[in-house]
């Protein structure tokens, strides 16, 4: 299968050698120039405690190719995914897929617009990568992949089981969901918590859970979230982003968010795809969310300020 990586930060670089790997042709497409050059120069190497993957790359700008591709999977920060695909879109051709495994919501609806609703797959991942230099991504050994059908069908579609299949004989655990909004919702709910009260306080995951304070926001977040979730019809588990919360807190206690990071940098943030999206999809219903409003509002006006 030929394959477009479309954004070579670390996450796309972690999956895109992951398929070299196992044999897949694969092009990184980046707006980057030091990052196409480098890639092409050093290709990647992912290391991650028990293992190291070297493969060699192949990366361009997307105005600089022109052969046909039969996955294009996004990687981009989400205020980037609608200029991407359209830079990308002379590569694909009539029956190539689209995959967001991106944070937030609302990616798999520039890909539905593109390749339709038996051709756009959506999911989560938690296999963690940082880049410790240009082309060096530190993983782990574990990890998962959640995917499915963007749109929820009676059958799953040929179109996910092939990508499901590629990416288990590349050793990603992945696993195919009926109803993908699931887990996407249970991500977004757990990354809107941290990512909102970070971007707004500057405190660290574990501090997101320790400091009380901060707690009575988090426990309000998932309470608002829940309920918008549940009004659209999405039946999220409250026990499994509690879980995968408390999981953070311990486990990653010192990590600041991306969000936190970026807003510290005076960066663009990606707050419109991750807590205001909750935000927008509870105002579709008729609801409101006046904990988590105020704390994109606060990281809206750092960011403009």
């Amino acid at each position: 299968m030929k394959i477009a990586i479309i954004g070579a930060g670390a996450m796309g670089q972690l999956f895109g050698a992951r398929l070299i790997d196992a044999g897949e042709q694969v092009v990184f497409l980046d707006v980057s120039p030091s990052t196409v050059d480098a890639l092409n120069s050093h290709g990647i190497i992912v290391k991650t405690p028990t293992r190291q993957i070297i493969v060699p790359a192949r990366a361009a700008r997307p105005e600089d190719l022109t052969t046909k591709v039969d996955l294009a999977v996004v990687f981009t920060k989400g205020f980037h995914t609608s200029a991407a695909v359209e830079a990308a879109r002379h590569l694909f051709h009539r029956t190539t897929i689209g995959l967001t495994l991106q944070n937030g919501l609302g990616n798999e609806k520039v890909l539905l617009a593109e390749f339709g609703p038996e051709r756009t797959l959506a999911g989560i991942t938690d296999y963690p990568a940082d880049r410790l230099g240009d082309t060096v991504v530190e993983s782990a050994d574990s990890g998962y992949v959640i995917l499915g059908d963007a749109m929820p069908r009676d059958e799953i579609s040929t179109a996910a089981e092939k990508v499901t299949d590629m990416f288990t004989a590349a050793g990603l655990n992945t696993t195919l969901h009926h109803n993908v909004q699931v887990p996407v919702w249970e991500k977004l709910i757990f990354n809107t918590v941290l990512n909102t009260i970070g971007g707004a306080t500057g405190l660290t995951v574990g501090q997101s859970g320790t400091v009380e304070s901060a707690r009575r926001l988090a426990d309000a977040i998932v309470k608002e979230s829940l309920e918008v979730a549940r009004a659209l019809g999405i039946e999220v588990s409250d026990e499994r982003i509690r879980a995968s919360l408390e999981r953070a807190v311990s486990g990653h206690s010192e990590h600041k968010t991306s969000m936190t990071v970026d807003v510290e940098a005076g960066r663009q943030t990606e707050i419109e795809t991750i807590g205001g999206a909750v935000e927008a999809a509870a105002h579709t219903v008729g609801m409101s969310t006046p904990v988590l409003s105020a704390l994109c509002n606060v990281i809206r006006s750092r960011a403009d300020s």
